[in-house]
């Protein structure tokens, strides 16, 4: 007996968050399921309608325009967010002698990340104001804008979608520099002054030398970053509530209308499983990519 319960000690301290899990997160997904094959309006009694909320998505323009622009932020956010980390993590490791200013440096990087995402789009949305923003001033002093008719970044279908991004590089970035500063770290000294030595200097060495070692961290940090562009709504809604004309609505922006806007939850509960489903095929595929470039690079 007294060997069964040794045996069965470490599983009982699994049972917290076991049934943290079963609530927060196993329910609301069978529920998410479950609820998609219904017409309901939050309120009322769900109604059986089989697959008709799916055929119902499948047919629609502003589902798949969501889809189209979420696969765009999705996009920007592999291509931009994690190489704008290793620049930053070059710049504070290899490029910044002082390791007191290094540090500095690294904190400064990194705050943006500890603010409230809500809060930053409220900021950014100040910033962008055509009449009152920062934004306008500066172009003013130098000359690049007309006072007396600025331009609108938010409030244009040609400007909106990367003035949104912006404020999304400059506080994710530091993930991306904290991420491969903490690789860099564990990267043998040898090699670190090989690539100091390197005959045309740092960052020569450091493309040629250490970039390759670097390269499974860079490509976890891209996955991260394409799974927080799928679901990414805090901040972009809070600039653009998805305008003008929704050329900012994401998929997940797309399903807040449906819910909390129109109230047709069933339906906003199907596109939220088509959502979940596209995230966990990329997921995977860039997870076996992951490891092949792990295994090709260590």
């Amino acid at each position: 007996m007294k060997k069964k319960r040794k045996k069965l000690r470490p599983y009982l301290y699994l049972v917290p968050m076991a049934v943290l899990m079963g609530i927060f997160v196993i329910y609301p997904l069978i529920s998410l399921f479950s609820t998609s094959f219904t017409k309901w309006d939050g309120l009322g009694a769900k109604e059986f309608i089989g697959i008709k909320n799916y055929i119902k998505a499948m047919d629609s323009t502003k589902f798949w325009y969501s889809i189209k622009l979420t696969f765009v932020w999705a996009i920007l956010s592999i291509c931009i967010l994690q190489p704008v980390g290793v620049v930053l993590a070059v710049i504070v490791e290899n490029l910044v002698k002082s390791r007191r200013i290094a540090g500095v440096m690294r904190t400064i990087y990194f705050m943006p990340m500890l603010m409230s995402m809500v809060a930053i789009g409220l900021l950014w949305q100040l910033i962008y104001n055509p009449s009152l923003g920062l934004l306008t001033s500066v172009l003013d002093k130098l000359h690049l804008v007309d006072i007396m008719n600025p331009p609108n970044f938010l409030g244009s279908k040609s400007t909106v979608l990367p003035a949104a991004f912006i404020p999304t590089i400059w506080q994710w970035s530091g993930f991306g520099m904290i991420l491969t500063s903490a690789a860099m770290m564990n990267i043998p000294s040898e090699l670190n002054e090989a690539a100091a030595i390197d005959g045309a200097g740092k960052v020569s060495g450091f493309f040629r030398i250490t970039l390759p070692l670097l390269m499974p961290t860079i490509f976890l940090g891209m996955t991260i970053n394409m799974i927080g562009a799928f679901k990414g709504f805090d901040m972009l809604y809070a600039m653009t509530a998805g305008g003008p004309a929704n050329y900012t609505t994401l998929t997940s922006i797309f399903i807040y209308k449906l819910s909390f806007t129109e109230n047709k939850f069933g339906y906003a509960c199907a596109v939220s499983v088509i959502l979940i489903i596209t995230v966990i095929f990329f997921t995977v595929i860039f997870n076996a990519i992951g490891k092949k470039i792990e295994e090709k690079y260590t």
